[in-house]
């Protein structure tokens, strides 16, 4: 009788720890089987290597599982498995709270935010006496300081002072992992609860990271985005020089219909012998809007200079625009390095939710084949612009020189 008690009593701890308090592993599961199906595995895992990598991740993550994971650390595991294959359409992106009405802090959301318990005060005095070049250090935002610290082969963004609704010092919001070149993945939970979100983009230059756009000196000059302007925008900024801005190739709000009619009224009506066509922070979208566009500068770039402006948040359609304009005559790329979400893209844009309810990701159908080589690395531009003055400016000397 006691052997069997003692069965029993085994197989109900069992059941208990790796039965329903197991989201995370059968997330996990599901999750793999899920993203073989996306285009970029089917083309990625002909390569032996890349498959045995993704086995050998997916093998390491599951038996890593303790089944008390929290929802952040379960979304880490499965973006750590995703990441393996190259392929920045296709983002895990992690449920927030659902019912609005309740507080944020009474959800189990927020109580299993992740925070350390770290002596913050004695936490940013070390940190202070890191040297400006290094990573670590403390950072600011506009309504955050952070304490961003070493951990393991990344780092982790920490609050210290923050004026944001609900967050608090000692909350973690964000974490960087080495990525392609040198490039991070941040994994980050938005100010406002909405989730988890990560992307292989992030990159940290003089002090500053570029995509969160927190930076350790708070007063220093930062020219990276563009101005406000319409979606699809032109003027003339002297008898030679043209300034074009194109803010989105995205297909919403009827932006099809609205760009064709720009291209086809503005392009013949250019007298101007330089164009300055602006695509940061152009996140991309439809074909329908980038290769009329293409068309359009070719045509233009016959007998005069084109100069694009890019920068980490142009993707995708941006991107492709930007290399295919790239190898035509008189065409020349300034600015920095683009976001590296360019090779794969979504068609009918399959989303998978994992059955807990508390992840999902899209299936990518699409695959350009000519742009593998920038997936998750990004172009290179022909020029880099300095960001303690404005791009436009300094465009303007270049093309007056």
């Amino acid at each position: 009788m006691n052997g069997l008690f003692s069965v029993i009593l085994f197989l109900f701890v069992a059941n208990t720890l790796f039965g329903q308090d197991c989201d995370c592993r059968t997330d996990l599961s599901e999750f793999r089987t899920a993203y073989t199906r996306t285009i970029s595995y089917k083309k990625q895992s002909k390569n032996s290597e890349i498959e045995k990598q993704f086995t050998q991740t997916y093998d390491s993550l599951q038996n890593s599982i303790s089944c008390q994971e929290s929802q952040w650390d379960c979304f880490l595991k499965l973006t750590t498995l995703k990441d393996v294959i190259r392929d920045e359409h296709s983002r895990v992106m992690a449920q927030g709270p659902k019912n609005e009405e309740s507080p944020i802090e009474q959800t189990t959301f927020y109580k299993q935010l992740p925070d350390v318990s770290y002596d913050l005060d004695s936490l940013q005095q070390a940190l202070q006496q890191r040297p400006f070049e290094a990573v670590e250090g403390i950072y600011y935002s506009e309504n955050a300081t952070y304490a961003v610290v070493s951990e393991g082969s990344g780092y982790t963004g920490i609050v210290l002072k923050t004026t944001l609704p609900s967050w608090k010092p000692g909350m973690v919001a964000f974490e960087l992992r080495p990525a392609q070149g040198d490039k991070y993945r941040v994994a980050w939970i938005p100010q406002e609860f909405s989730g988890y979100r990560s992307l292989n983009a992030e990159r940290v230059v003089n002090g500053r990271f570029l995509i969160m756009n927190i930076a350790k000196d708070a007063e220093a000059p930062y020219y990276y985005a563009p101005e406000d302007t319409e979606t699809f925008f032109y003027e003339a900024l002297s008898e030679d020089i043209g300034y074009m801005r194109i803010e989105t190739f995205s297909w919403k709000n009827g932006n099809v219909d609205k760009a064709l009619a720009f291209f086809e009224k503005t392009f013949p009506n250019i007298s101007a012998t330089h164009l300055i066509l602006d695509l940061r922070h152009n996140g991309g979208g439809t074909d329908q809007i980038g290769k009329p566009l293409r068309k359009a500068v070719k045509k233009y770039a016959k007998k005069n200079k084109v100069h694009i402006l890019v920068n980490g948040r142009s993707g995708s359609n941006a991107e492709q625009t930007t290399q295919v304009l790239r190898k035509s005559d008189n065409v020349t790329v300034y600015g920095d390095r683009t976001m590296g979400i360019i090779n794969y893209g979504l068609n009918y844009g399959e989303k998978v939710v994992l059955p807990s309810g508390r992840f999902s990701f899209f299936l990518t159908d699409l695959d350009y084949k000519d742009f593998m080589e920038y997936e998750s690395v990004g172009i290179p531009v022909d020029k880099e612009l300095a960001t303690d003055s404005d791009w436009i400016e300094q465009l303007l000397n270049v093309i007056q020189e």
